[in-house]
């Protein structure tokens, strides 16, 4: 596999070029560090809300049609996300369709217009999509855990905003918040594929040339976490889906490989101990797991799972015991073999295309602020020991900070303080 290249423009953009040429088709990514949590309370949902109105009109391509147009000639595909800390325009075309799909995506990232009438009929297909979340479960349950587990920091913030603020906006705040967040310094560029950096940078240029510099960058507010015990009620539920979290590690973490493997031990399998006592032994529940979720200076370790309201308190106390019994006695080392091959075969499978080499350039800059090759990242999954597991078992899974958000419940089989002692 071909060593990426990175390059920094005087004003601050990386680029990141990682040459595949066994493939025919690239992979490229525009990234702006900014996502949910660096908006202001007055500015929830507009990260999310630019990601949307972007495509209703740049300089080049002026209308809905005309950016819908240039999408389908490219053959290939097109989308855009917002997360907490990132927002991302990407695509994956043939070779030969590189300067058309540079030409389109710069041109979001550079000169949207803001169509005041579109964006008012943008902003309804928003709402709607607000709406479409707090009617699919898993989907809403995580929003009632991130908005109480960092009650008070910006990681609380909803990536969709919330839809009473969500319906003020328009153009002009729009514009503002673009204005002061799509800038140099904030952009990194990632492109795998069949692809060079003779053949991608002469591209970028025009694109390099309409980016704002940056600007002096406040420093962030911190994000702590509270432990909380959360109950919504819905009827029309059949299900209670419940997200159970500990405060965990940032992205830069010495320990995230070792957390990651508790995880995999915890819920990250069929043989994992969550799995086997939840759903095997005890028939509460038809699906289980566990996954770490970092950021940059926090992080959660988190158990979710949706059972039948009856089950929900045991599964609850059963699924805490399972915690407290890892804390305490560790692993085996035939768990700690299984859980390192999960993740080594995990981070293998992601590696091997366009798209996953281009998401992985852009995640390591981005989160751990370093390219790690394969190598390098097989190597320290593998040096975790049983010791280091036991060591973030004891930090993590700390039942004093425990958070819980259980969505679907009835009277009579909330969720009980007592159930949270094991």
């Amino acid at each position: 596999m071909a060593v990426p290249t990175r390059h920094l423009t005087p004003q601050g953009t990386e680029i990141l070029i990682e040459t595949l040429p066994h493939l025919r088709s690239v992979s490229i990514g525009f990234w702006v560090r900014r996502g949910s949590c660096h908006e202001t309370p007055q500015e929830e949902g507009l990260a999310h809300f630019l990601e949307h109105t972007v495509f209703k009109g740049t300089a080049s391509y002026p209308t809905p049609d005309a950016v819908a147009e240039a999408t389908e000639r490219l053959g290939g595909h097109v989308d855009a996300f917002t997360g907490k800390e990132v927002a991302c325009f990407y695509g994956r075309v043939l070779a030969e369709q590189l300067p058309e799909m540079v030409k389109l995506l710069g041109d979001l990232v550079t000169t949207p217009t803001f169509d005041r009438v579109e964006l008012e009929r943008e902003r309804g297909v928003i709402l709607e999509e607000i709406a479409q979340s707090e009617d699919t479960p898993d989907d809403w349950v995580s929003e009632l855990f991130y908005g109480s587990f960092w009650q008070g920091g910006p990681l609380a913030h909803s990536i969709l905003g919330r839809p009473e603020q969500v319906a003020t906006y328009g153009s002009e705040e729009a514009a503002a918040f673009f204005k002061h967040t799509y800038r140099a310094d904030q952009v990194v560029i990632s492109a795998a594929g069949h692809v060079t950096p003779e053949g991608l940078l002469p591209l970028l240029e025009p694109i390099l040339a309409r980016l704002a510099p940056g600007l002096p960058t406040a420093i962030a507010a911190p994000n702590p976490t509270s432990p909380f015990l959360l109950n919504v009620n819905r009827k029309d539920l059949q299900q209670v889906n419940l997200v159970l979290g500990f405060p965990s590690v940032g992205h830069r973490h010495a320990d995230r490989a070792a957390v990651g493997i508790l995880s995999h031990v915890l819920g990250g399998g069929m043989a994992s101990r969550l799995f086997m006592e939840l759903r095997e032994r005890r028939g509460l529940c038809y699906q289980v797991g566990s996954y770490h979720t970092p950021y940059l200076d926090s992080g959660s370790l988190q158990v979710s799972a949706s059972c039948a309201p009856k089950h929900a308190r045991e599964l609850v106390s059963r699924s805490l015991a399972e915690c407290l019994r890892l804390r305490e006695g560790g692993v085996t080392a035939e768990e700690l073999e299984r859980a390192k091959l999960q993740a080594r075969t995990q981070l293998v499978f992601g590696q091997e295309s366009a798209s996953s080499r281009q998401f992985s350039l852009a995640h390591q800059t981005i989160h751990w602020g370093e390219l790690k090759s394969l190598d390098e990242q097989v190597a320290e999954l593998n040096a975790v020991t049983e010791a280091d597991v036991m060591r973030v078992a004891k930090s993590c899974l700390d039942p004093a900070q425990i958070g819980l958000a259980a969505l679907g419940t009835r009277r009579g089989c909330d969720i009980r303080d007592k159930d949270l002692v094991a």
